[in-house]
């Protein structure tokens, strides 16, 4: 555990104004005072004595901003005082409120130092009598009195140094109270968080079980369904077969997402085989299964696109895959995809040859795969334009903004595919 005396100085470095103003009140109304008393007290009335007055007290103006300062000005002038012979008064007050005050706003050894110092005021005081008109009043007897008045500058130095100590222990429990709320409101936050994240874990665990089990009860019936068919049948068992085949390609994108979240620590997690996220590596291979599926795609690229960060790619792969879809469903036969990387963004537009209003009806109802999209791309600080074109057709169109680190590699040569 750490010592009081290690502790680091409490001390307010931005103290309130209203603390900083009340100190300088104080040390103007305690001047005013001690040069009111000064008379009554020293018995005399000689320009020393006045300089001492502010000298004295008026560094207490700085005493919770600046204690340490304010303490070492005011018992440096105290022991000028003392030194010189100039009688002690009212304003020396002031020695005993900056040690209680240095002791309670900075740390305990601090605290110790103080002490020390006004010790040794104490003892240069009684070598140089600086109260020694003093004890004439306390009786004839002047040994006694100055034994009596020095106890007395003991005990008044000692009380000073414990009320600045209780002091500094009342701020450090309060505050050690408050960085207990505040650390206690953290990991009640912090626990929250992890509720939070447990239970869309727990949520994600569960959609992947009844997503792979409609998946694979799927890929179960296509695949029995086109060995059932008759040897004729060309055209329903290749529409099986591609059922099948995006079924598995999809159950597959599916556990390599949520397959993580199985795993029960970071070790496992480590252990377990995922393979490479979709991107525009892909492409081809998208194509082909449209074109496989019965659409007529042409696809155009233009610019470099091997060096886009895995988002970017990943999100135009599937603003592409989700367009394509909604042409098999909505659009016609005719479908071209452009693919642009440009200076500062990446274009991708999928625009079909349209369908009249009865087949679109036929189609079925419009999904929320382009309201995904929307969203995906929005993510990646891009933006989106979906609707019909002039001339006919369904356009979808998504820019992608390209990072920095990619803006800095050479763009390739350019061409068409």
């Amino acid at each position: 555990m750490r010592s009081d005396s290690s502790r680091p100085d409490r001390r307010v470095t931005a103290l309130p104004r209203a603390a900083q103003v009340s100190d300088l009140v104080l040390a103007v109304l305690l001047a005013g005072l001690a040069a009111v008393l000064l008379k009554v007290l020293s018995g005399r009335l000689e320009l020393a004595d006045w300089l001492f007055v502010p000298l004295v007290v008026l560094p207490l103006a700085l005493r919770r901003s600046r204690p340490r300062a304010s303490a070492a000005l005011i018992g440096a002038a105290a022991l000028v005082q003392a030194l010189l012979g100039v009688p002690i008064g009212f304003h020396d007050a002031a020695v005993l409120l900056g040690l209680a005050t240095l002791g309670g706003w900075t740390d305990r050894r601090t605290g110790l130092v103080g002490l020390g110092g006004a010790l040794v005021l104490v003892a240069v005081g009684v070598w140089r009598e600086w109260w020694g008109y003093l004890n004439g009043r306390l009786g004839p007897d002047l040994p006694l009195a100055q034994a009596l008045s020095t106890v007395g500058a003991v005990v008044l130095v000692g009380a000073a140094w414990a009320f600045g100590e209780q002091a500094r222990r009342a701020r450090e429990g309060d505050l050690a109270v408050r960085e207990r709320a505040e650390q206690l409101e953290r990991e009640r936050s912090q626990l929250a968080e992890l509720s939070a994240a447990a239970e869309r874990t727990r949520i994600a665990r569960e959609m992947h079980d009844v997503v792979a089990h409609g998946l694979t009860v799927m890929i179960v019936q296509a695949d029995g369904a086109s060995y059932a068919l008759p040897p004729d049948a060309d055209a329903p068992r290749s529409a099986l077969l591609e059922i099948a085949r995006t079924g598995r390609s999809a159950l597959q994108e599916m556990r390599q997402l949520l397959g993580l979240l199985r795993a029960e620590d970071t070790e496992a997690a480590g252990r377990a085989s995922v393979a490479p996220a979709p991107s525009l590596r892909r492409l081809d291979d998208l194509v082909a299964e449209a074109r496989a599926a019965g659409a007529e795609v042409t696809l155009e690229t233009e610019g470099e696109l091997g060096d886009l960060s895995d988002l970017t790619s990943l999100t135009a792969y599937r603003v592409i895959q989700e367009a394509l879809t909604n042409a098999r469903r909505h659009g016609g036969p005719l479908v071209t995809v452009t693919v642009s990387r440009l200076r500062d963004e990446l274009a991708v537009t999928v625009q079909d040859s349209g369908r009249d209003h009865a087949d679109r009806n036929a189609a079925g109802p419009p999904g929320v795969g382009l309201t995904g999209l929307r969203e995906r791309v929005t993510a990646t600080g891009g933006r989106t334009r979906v609707g019909p074109v002039e001339g006919g057709g369904f356009s979808v169109a998504a820019w992608m903004p390209v990072s920095a680190a990619e803006q800095d590699a050479e763009p390739g040569r350019e061409g068409a595919r």
